[in-house]
């Protein structure tokens, strides 16, 4: 009951600093309907420019260009497709590539029929199998040219099959599918929610918590409580009692304005999106924590949250997809528990496959959390009892 009623104290102090009200609760929300307002809400065709370059003309290359062809072609269209025939403009082709003037580029190269003979003849043999030898050039670290390479990959895949069949007794199985919860086209209001919820608890672990708590251990407040008849204990559990109810009410807000005013189809009631807003709320709170047991006074851990603060939310792909980038900076999306919860949540809610397994996305953010706890509570006590 002491508890109960601290923690109500904790969380009508908090609401009364306007600066933590604005930051913590307003500004995740301000920055959601930014962002809706400058990206569409719905995109729904996407498309790719494609340059096919085809100095072959056999049975297999012309199927290539036919699939190629058929998919450029249509109101659902997913390549707008130029063809060149001559291969010694390649050069020219790979610099328009660089220059973003295309963002894919399709090699069928001299010689592809025979290839594909000779690789179908090997698998045959026994001697293993060995994909067409069709070249697909792309940018690496630009997202729309990796996405385009996904689809030509599973175009691809799906000709090696066909090229098999021409020239072997494969039985081709029906396969049915039903599609279930499935959106027309791409929404940007249901990516950006989950990951706004874990902004408004990450602004609060990152500056509402880590600053407050260090400033009650400058202010020697902590120490206080070896005498006083409330127990350190006591005090934590109020006060971390009180960030859920913020956490709850940041939640709350977002969700009502994303789906009430803005649409959204992402089910808040899902079992999933409980347990990932909950993840966020025990990773991110025992950062706070930890923070304020590393800092040696407020200002530190002041410094220490806005060190943290950019690289961690916009490396953890809670405005946009977070792949292919450089390798120095590739290390900072893999540690970062942002990034397990946000592919996690819009993962199991259907808005987008994580890259992750589901199982890491729930253990990486658990193991965060139990370690900055451990770490924490041991300088804690060697600090306030020394």
């Amino acid at each position: 009951m002491m508890v109960f009623k601290n923690s109500i104290y904790f969380f009508k102090s908090a609401l009364r600093e306007r600066s933590y009200v604005f930051w913590c609760v307003a500004f995740p929300v301000l920055l959601m309907v930014i962002l809706i307002t400058i990206f569409p809400s719905k995109v729904e065709k996407v498309n790719f420019d494609v340059y096919l370059l085809k100095s072959e003309y056999g049975d297999f290359s012309n199927m290539v260009y036919q699939v190629f062809d058929t998919l450029s072609k249509g109101e659902n269209k997913v390549f707008n497709l130029k063809v060149f025939k001559d291969n010694s403009i390649k050069d020219k082709l790979i610099e328009d590539l660089k220059k973003g003037k295309t963002k894919l580029i399709v090699e069928i190269p001299e010689g592809f029929d025979s290839l594909v003979i000779s690789n179908i003849t090997m698998k045959m043999m026994g001697f293993g199998e060995n994909p067409a030898p069709i070249k697909v050039y792309t940018l690496k670290h630009d997202v729309s040219s990796q996405a385009a390479s996904m689809v030509v990959k599973n175009i691809v895949e799906r000709l090696n099959l066909e090229f098999a069949k021409r020239m072997t007794k494969i039985k081709d199985y029906e396969v049915k599918s039903e599609i279930v919860g499935s959106k027309v086209g791409f929404s940007y209001v249901d990516f950006i929610y989950p990951g706004i919820v874990i902004l408004a608890i990450f602004f609060t672990g990152l500056f509402g918590i880590g600053q407050e708590l260090s400033w009650y251990r400058e202010g020697k407040i902590l120490k206080r409580f070896i005498i006083a008849p409330i127990s350190s204990l006591n005090f934590f559990l109020s006060y971390f009692l009180s960030r859920f109810y913020l956490f709850m009410l940041q939640t709350l807000l977002v969700t009502f304005v994303s789906k009430v005013i803005y649409k959204s189809s992402v089910n808040f009631l899902s079992f999933y999106f409980f347990l990932y807003t909950f993840l966020a709320m025990l990773a991110l709170s025992a950062m706070g924590f930890f923070i304020s047991a590393v800092a040696k006074n407020t200002s530190s851990a002041g410094v220490i949250g806005q060190i943290l603060n950019f690289p961690l939310q916009f490396l953890g792909g809670i405005y946009f997809p977070i792949s292919d980038v450089p390798w120095f900076i590739k290390w900072i999306v893999v540690i970062n528990p942002i990034t397990y919860l946000a592919a996690g949540i819009r993962d199991t809610l259907g808005v987008m496959p994580s890259p992750y397994p589901i199982y890491l996305t729930i253990l990486i953010p658990l193991l965060y959390t139990v370690l900055f706890l451990v770490v924490s509570i041991r300088k804690y006590r060697r600090v306030e009892l020394s």
